[in-house]
C-alpha cells in the first residue's frame, strides 16, 4: 500500500510537469509563424526532462516496461495514470484562472481539441502508438546514452517529432482538454483509445528491441 501511496503522489508531480510543459507549448504556439511551434514543442520537453531526472511516475514513461515485470505492475500503471490525470487537471484549472491562460491559448485549444474529437478510433489508435513510441525512445534513449549531452538530446528530439507530427498523448491531451473546457462520453471513450495506444506503441518498440538483442546473441 505505500509502494502505491509513492507511485499515485510521483504520478500527481509528473502530470503537473507534463501540464508546465504543454502550457510553455501553447504560450508560445500561439504566435503566427511555424517557428514558434517548434519553439514550443522544444519546450514541451522541459516537463519530461524533469520527470525523468527525478524519476517521476509517467504512465507514457512506465507503460513500455510491462513486458519486465510481474503482472500486478498493471495496478502500479492505473494508478499511475489516475495520479497523472489528476495532476494535469489540477494544475491546469488553477492555471485557467490566471491571465497566463488567455482567450489565444483557450482558443488554440479548442481548436485542437476539435481536431482530435474528429478523428477516426483507428486515428486515435494509430497517432496514440506513434506517440508511444516516441516518449519510449525518449525515456529508454535518456537512460541508456553515456554522454550527458546525448541524455538532453534524446530526452527532448521525440518530443518535437511527437508534438509536430500531431501524435496523441493521452497525459498531455488532459491539459488542451481542460483549457478547451469540453468533457463527455466521447472524451471518455477517446482518452481510453489514447492510453492503450500510447501502451501499444511502447510495448512494441520495446518488444521488437527485446527480439534484436536475442537474435544478436
Amino acid at each position: 500500500m505505500k509502494n502505491y501511496l509513492m507511485i499515485f503522489l510521483s504520478a500527481v508531480i509528473a502530470g503537473m510537469f507534463i501540464a508546465f510543459g504543454a502550457t510553455l507549448y501553447l504560450t508560445s504556439a500561439i504566435h503566427e509563424g511555424y517557428i514558434y511551434k517548434i519553439i514550443g514543442s522544444f519546450l514541451f520537453g522541459i516537463g519530461l526532462f524533469t520527470i525523468i531526472q527525478f524519476g517521476f511516475w509517467l504512465y507514457t514513461g512506465k507503460v513500455g516496461y510491462i513486458l519486465d515485470n510481474k503482472p500486478k505492475y498493471l495496478i502500479s500503471l492505473l494508478i499511475c495514470l489516475i495520479g497523472n490525470i489528476l495532476g494535469v487537471s489540477i494544475l491546469a484549472s488553477i492555471l485557467k484562472q490566471t491571465h497566463i491562460i488567455n482567450n489565444d491559448i483557450i482558443n488554440l485549444c479548442k481548436s485542437m481539441v476539435e481536431t482530435k474529437q474528429n478523428e477516426t478510433w483507428y486515428e486515435v489508435i494509430i497517432l496514440s502508438a506513434m506517440c508511444g513510441i516516441m516518449i519510449y525512445l525518449a525515456v529508454e534513449g535518456h537512460k541508456k546514452c553515456e554522454y550527458a549531452f546525448g541524455k538532453v538530446i534524446f530526452a527532448f528530439m521525440p518530443i518535437v517529432l511527437f508534438i509536430l507530427c500531431g501524435f496523441e498523448h493521452v497525459v498531455a491531451n488532459v491539459c488542451y482538454y481542460t483549457y478547451a473546457g469540453l468533457f463527455n462520453g466521447k472524451v471518455v471513450l477517446y482518452f481510453l483509445l489514447m492510453a492503450i495506444g500510447n501502451g501499444l506503441g511502447s510495448l512494441l518498440f520495446d518488444g521488437s528491441r527485446k527480439i534484436i538483442d536475442k537474435l544478436k546473441a
